[in-house]
Parts: C-alpha cells; structure tokens; sequence
C-alpha cells in the first residue's frame, strides 16, 4: 500500500480492500483478516457503553451514601445530622457519558485517517491497517465497566467475548495492547506507549505497534467535536448537571481539522467554537465543582496539547504536526460577537507545559472574566 493509495482513499476501511493475499498473513482456511474486522464492528456498533458506565457510578455512588449514612447516623444532634443528610445529596455524582458508540468510532477513523494523509513517506501493509481499525473499534469499550482504567478492560473483552471472530490469539492481543494505551497510566506512568514496541513480529508481518497506537491516540483526541454530543438525551432533559459540560463542550466545537502551513509546510490543528453569550455566563457542574464553559474549552484545548506533543514523538518520523489554533466566538446577537484566539506551540527553551491558559497568552479572560464583560461589568 502506498501513500498515493492513502491519500486517494476517503475512508480508512478502504484500504482494506486495496491489497492482495501478499498483504495479509495466511489464514489457514479461517475467515479473511476484512470479515474478521467488519464482524468486531458489527459486535460493538451498540455496545451499551454509556450504559455501563453510568451504572457503574451509581453502584459507586450508592455504595459511598451508604457508608456515608453510617457516620452520619452517630450523630446525636438532630438538626446537625438533618444537615448533613441534606448536603449528601447535594451534588449529582452520575457521569452520562458524551458518545462512545459506532459514531464515536466512525470519527475516530476519520481522524486517522486524517493524520495519515499528512504522512510525507511511510509503507503500511493492509494487515497493519486491520490491527489499527480493530483497535480503534475496540478502545472505548471498557467503559462499560466505569471510566476508571476502561482501557485495561479492553483484553479482558476481547479474549471473552470475541474469540469467535478473531481466532488468532496473539492478533487478539496486539489489538489490546494499541488500544489499551490511548490513555490512562500503564506501572503507574501516563506514558503508556512506549510500553509498546517500534516493531513487532506478527505472523511473519513487522506491525509498527509505536506509530498505530500514537494514530489512535491522537485521533481519539481530535474525534471530541459535535458529532459526540447526545442530541436526545440533551433535548429531553436527561443529562444531569454532572455530566451537562461533556456534552455542551462537545456541541459547541463545530469545526476540528489538521490544515498545513503555507509557509513551512509543517500542519496545524485547527479547532473553532461557537455558541451563545448566555451560555458563555453560565456555570456548569463538573465533578462536584462548578464551571463556565469557556474554562473547560481553555483546559481541553492544554490537554490535545500535551497530547500532540506526545504523540509526535511517535509521528514526527512520518509527518510534521507542530502547533495547535484556537477560534473562539461568543454571539451577543447577530453583528456584534466576542472573539478570543490563541495558539499552543512548543516555544523558546523547553520547561513544563502550560499550567494554565494564561501561559499561552496572558491577556486571554478566564471564564469569571469574560462573564462580568459579557454583563457588562469592568474587569
């Protein structure tokens, strides 16, 4: 498979097909390497992921107000015990997950697909693409046992509940292990890839296990805009405070796209919001806190930042993937708006990513601020 093939390709399960049978590991008269892969799709396309996970934190949640109500019980004091009854309650503790269902994956192919086209010289084989669109099929489906380590769920799964569709054990766990790393610490370190291999020796196929795991990894980071926000679920009035700012942020970030620098051909990360002065004024809860929406956008945008530079590590071999643009607009009504922009790049002599928002760009208002101006009070 050549990059001429890939950049002619408008989806990532199109290369599957490219390929003939030197492309791919013999299956000794077991089902093709394409129908084991559409098989795993169709089995997770409505995996209750947001299901799981939302029942786990009640389980959570229950088991905490229970060992809670036993303290709360040896008070003596009525009022005093009333009052804290009261408070543990309070806060909502149920997280609705924003999308991790076919449409999540679907965009996270997209995404890939994405950062692939912008690899200036590179050589997959068909059978590496197969392992990079299992993974990304099968990277979120821990989540139904909770949020909380999902991606070392993902083995577990895979080796119960799919040995039907991928015989083969070890591609079984070569699967897990590039999905298993978009995330979450692997002995204690958030530098999960490097556990992996740069090439590993799969059936008699080099499989740069590195390379695919960084793909997934940062696509999954740029797969956040509105497609994965739950539509319904929002309209209805299902969402709980907990979880509103997931799928708010979500809806609000209409454009994700890589574009390249006319001037030093290297790409960029473009990422546009948009939305309404009255939701820029609001404060949203989040993890027993509260939040305007503005500060949870500057607090994402750090995170993909620490995330690129990461992942390029690993993609900077291939391609050249250097900063990230930020469009921020906030509508008053339909000529007058606010806008804030700001760029996150690697600059001068290297120290600690940005710690906060304003180590990109000091002048930029936090999310009180920008509220007491929308208002109309001075800051």
């Amino acid at each position: 498979m050549t990059l001429k093939d890939i950049q002619q390709s408008k989806l990532l399960d199109e290369l599957l097909n490219i390929g003939g049978s030197d492309e791919y590991p013999s299956t000794f008269g077991r089902k093709p390497h394409i129908e084991r892969y559409k098989e795993l799709a169709n089995k997770f396309a409505n995996y209750p992921v947001e299901m799981g996970a939302m029942q786990e934190t009640i389980k959570t949640w229950i088991a905490a107000v229970q060992e809670k109500t036993k303290e709360i019980n040896s008070i003596d004091d009525i009022k005093e015990r009333e009052k804290e009854f009261n408070k543990l309650f309070e806060d909502d503790p149920i997280i609705f997950l924003n999308r991790h269902d076919a449409s999540h994956t679907k965009k996270v192919m997209e995404k890939a697909l994405e950062i692939i086209k912008c690899f200036r010289n590179i050589r997959f084989s068909c059978y590496e693409i197969y392992f990079l669109l299992c993974a990304i099929v099968v990277h979120d489906i821990g989540n139904i046992y909770g949020r909380t380590g999902h991606e070392k769920k993902i083995a577990e799964i895979l080796n119960s509940e799919c040995a039907s569709i991928i015989p083969d054990s070890i591609e079984r766990r070569v699967i897990s292990r590039i999905a298993g790393v978009h995330g979450g610490k692997i002995y204690g370190s958030s530098d999960t890839i490097s556990v992996l291999n740069e090439t590993y020796t799969v059936n008699g196929f080099d499989i740069k296990e590195q390379l695919l795991a960084a793909i997934l990894r940062f696509a999954d980071e740029l797969a956040d805009d509105a497609s994965r926000a739950n539509y319904d679920a929002m309209d209805s009035g299902i969402i709980g405070e907990a979880s509103e700012i997931y799928h708010v942020y979500s809806e609000k970030l209409h454009t994700v796209s890589l574009r390249q620098n006319k001037v030093t051909n290297a790409f960029e990360v473009f990422l546009a919001y948009q939305f309404d002065a009255s939701i820029a004024k609001k404060l949203y809860g989040k993890a027993g806190q509260k939040r305007y929406l503005i500060d949870e956008i500057y607090a994402r945008t750090i995170k993909m930042e620490r995330e690129r530079r990461y992942c390029i590590r690993y993609l900077r071999p291939y391609c050249s993937l250097e900063r990230i643009n930020v469009q921020i607009v906030i509508t008053k009504d339909v000529f007058d708006e606010e806008k804030i922009s700001y760029t996150l790049e690697e600059k001068g002599y290297p120290i600690i990513p940005f710690s906060s928002i304003k180590d990109a760009r000091n002048d930029i208002l936090s999310g009180e601020e920008l509220a007491a101006k929308l208002e109309g009070v001075r800051v």
